[in-house]
């Protein structure tokens, strides 16, 4: 049985075990059975316990290989010590989908870990699939069957059923979010709780709910990246299927980092890289449970923008202000009203009022509803207008008109109307509920309002995108016999010119019969490294000369290097100095870097180059390979972009060169995914724009040297 088809029964079971029940229905153990009946489970339940006969008239039975009929889930709330017992007997019974309820595993330490890999080794033997261990369960909210203990599961009212897909690591997090966005009117397909993840995980759920025809918004929270190569695959399911996923992750701190480890036995990984990836791969990412759940409102209304050209419209001056405020951060566009739009709200509004965009109606709106409601139907036919923010304060029997005609202005349009209803509940709680009954996004802040907007136009973008194609780059796929160890300077020099990749005209002279036989006929002025992978930081080493003018200074600077290294690191193995042409343009210092993660593979990196790195840290990161739009992307996101466009006098450099760079090392480090450790292309000069770029320093270290102490 597959992962997916796991889900499917664990979603939908026909027959359900609980083994380790208890009649106590305010205890752990008790209380998934009493889920089962408060929602009036339509299957078989097969309650296991020795202790009892039967539990509100429902057969016990003493161990599940006495369940007379077939089992598709057992709910497992037992000690982890008789695990494997568990599993042996499911595996006799033929019982192949477990929920693990019990902690005592990975997240306790090594002996917990042990006991983990145990019984995770015998399930598979078994063809078993588990979810937990570590979790409260799950629930399919489209058919009411609560699988579990969550709080969340013992209201009386029922689930608002909805087209939201939620799968968390967490079980108190994420039921705590279900319980908050169902008070805010958003309904749920199902939500699964997968705790330490020892087989199903996170991710394995999130594809299952991608394909589900009744979601249409999948939402995560993570402790971790169960498998960095899956969480890109579901992204592009998410941009083919036009499905937003929504993620949040914790563990951004070193604090949070140690917490999640001993919370899910989860291993977070980089902050930085993960954001890099879900930008882009077009994921939705979110800081908090708020967040999330605004980010929920607006995309489950299913509504998408043509762009980030928005109008705002409020009763309030200052409210119009804050949304100006908070739109230029977060790259939304006041867009200018033509001339015909802003005449016929001047027509509606007061004349003391503003038909500027943000567009205010004044306190007028109280006595004359329609100038709101009238403004917003003539923006709504606007084609330079993508999305509208509708601001009010008004309360009572106006608020709930005007909420009204709203609600049904956006039924009757494709164009996203975002709310924002300030106020108490007393006053303004019927108007938010007229619309969240009508899907309407509405939110208690203009900054909450705006950034769901963000969300939105965020997503709507990147689904917009065309996939864009690679560039040729000659000799890519070439496998080399040297691909080990450390390649210093020159050897990587050599492998960008197979990239075709500008570098310095050089030579490594080995001796100095060599000198003696070329310092006449070399092209000055010239500079002077030393090639040694035992040193990484030349210039400390003092193992770099410039401005050679000419043979005689050549001697010197080669005597005076190898001198210099001997003392620096005197059982250092050395190649040779190279010896190349020493390039007087003026150019601009970038860097490229490859790094290898452990989660996601070969990742791109640039930034300002030279001692500019460690100083600044201003770099962008991708998952290698990135084509030439996405490198493009990268270097605006620098803040040192500007330099690259010219500043105070100085001429454009070549960016399209730097791009073109960029993405052929990716390529090169994509094809070369785990084998390369590090990459460093370091300074990489930018002439003037049409006049290229040069490599003038690189090296690259291959995984079979990671044993070897480096640093680069």
């Amino acid at each position: 049985m597959s992962k997916i088809e796991a889900i499917e029964r664990f979603l939908n079971p026909k027959s359900i075990a609980i083994v380790g029940v208890s009649s106590d229905f305010s205890s752990i153990s008790g209380k998934p059975l009493k889920n089962l009946l408060l929602h009036k489970y339509k299957g078989y339940i097969y309650p296991v316990n020795p202790k009892y006969k039967e539990i509100e008239g429902i057969p016990c039975y003493s161990s599940i290989l006495d369940i007379p009929g077939d089992v598709d889930v057992a709910l497992i709330a037992v000690s982890s010590k008789r695990m494997l017992q568990i599993i042996e007997d499911c595996k006799k019974k033929k019982v192949r989908n477990l929920i693990l309820f019990g902690s005592g595993f990975a997240e306790v330490g090594e002996e917990g870990r042990q006991l983990q890999e145990k019984v995770l080794e015998k399930a598979r033997e078994a063809g078993i699939h588990i979810i937990g261990p570590n979790c409260v369960g799950l629930l399919n909210v489209k058919e009411s069957i609560p699988l579990g203990f969550a709080t969340s599961f013992e209201t009386e009212k029922g689930f608002h059923s909805g087209n939201v897909g939620f799968a968390s690591q967490s079980g108190a997090t994420g039921f705590s979010l279900f319980g908050l966005a169902q008070e805010e009117g958003i309904g749920f397909s199902y939500i699964v709780n997968t705790g330490n993840q020892m087989d199903i995980h996170s991710f394995d759920c999130m594809e299952y709910m991608l394909e589900d025809e009744d979601t249409s918004v999948v939402a995560g929270y993570l402790e971790g990246i169960p498998d960095g190569e899956m969480l890109i695959e579901i992204s592009k399911s998410s941009k083919e299927l036009d499905k937003p996923l929504i993620l949040l992750k914790a563990g951004r701190s070193e604090l949070g980092r140690r917490a999640a480890l001993s919370h899910t036995a989860s291993l977070t990984g980089s902050e930085e890289t993960f954001q890099a990836i879900a930008k882009q791969h077009g994921i939705i990412t979110v800081n908090d449970i708020d967040d999330m759940i605004d980010a929920m409102k607006v995309f489950s209304r299913g509504k998408r923008v043509k762009g980030n050209r928005i109008v705002t419209i409020s009763n309030s001056g200052a409210a119009g202000i804050a949304m100006a405020d908070y739109s230029e951060p977060l790259g939304l566009e006041m867009v200018r009203l033509t001339g015909e739009t802003e005449a016929k709200i001047k027509s509606i509004i007061p004349p003391y009022g503003s038909a500027l965009n943000p567009i205010d109606v004044t306190a007028q709106a109280l006595k004359e509803q329609h100038i709101l409601t009238d403004t917003l139907e003539l923006l709504i036919k606007d084609d330079q207008v993508d999305a509208i923010v509708f601001q009010t304060t008004f309360g009572g029997e106006l608020g709930k008109k005007i909420c009204q005609k709203i609600a049904e202005i956006d039924q009757k349009t494709d164009k996203p109307i975002l709310v924002t209803l300030t106020g108490t509940s007393e006053l303004t709680g019927e108007g938010r509920t007229i619309l969240r009954n009508a899907k309407v996004p509405v939110y208690p802040t203009t900054y909450k309002t705006m950034l769901s907007l963000k969300y939105l136009v965020d997503f709507s973008m990147f689904n917009k995108k065309k996939n864009a194609e690679f560039l040729s780059t000659a000799n890519l796929n070439n496998v080399k016999e040297d691909m080990y160890g450390i390649w210093t300077e020159d050897r990587v020099k050599q492998e960008l010119k197979t990239l075709r990749i500008r570098v310095p005209n050089g030579i490594v002279i080995k001796d100095r019969k060599q000198l003696e036989e070329i310092k006449e006929n070399l092209n000055y002025p010239l500079v002077c490294k030393i090639v040694s992978s035992d040193i990484m930081h030349k210039t400390d080493a003092g193992g770099v000369e410039v401005n050679i003018l000419n043979p005689v200074q050549l001697e010197r600077a080669y005597g005076e290097i190898l001198k210099a290294v001997t003392q620096y690191a005197p059982n250092a193995r050395i190649d040779g100095v190279l010896v190349e042409e020493m390039i007087e343009e003026k150019g601009i210092e970038m860097f490229i870097g490859v790094k290898q993660d452990p989660q996601f593979g070969s990742l791109i990196v640039c930034g300002l180059g030279g001692i500019f790195i460690e100083v600044l840290k201003d770099v962008s990161i991708r998952k290698a390979p990135v084509h030439l739009n996405e490198a493009h992307e990268m270097l605006k996101e620098l803040k040192g972009y500007p330099l690259l466009e010219g500043v105070r006098g100085e001429k454009p450099r070549d960016i399209a060169a730097f791009a073109e760079v960029l993405s052929k090392i990716s390529q090169y480090a994509s094809q070369n995914n785990g084998q390369i450790s590090e990459m460093d292309i370091n300074p990489v000069w930018v002439f003037e724009e049409g006049k290229g770029i040069a490599a003038l320093d690189g090296v690259i270290v291959w995984k079979e040297c990671l044993g070897k102490s480096v640093t680069i």
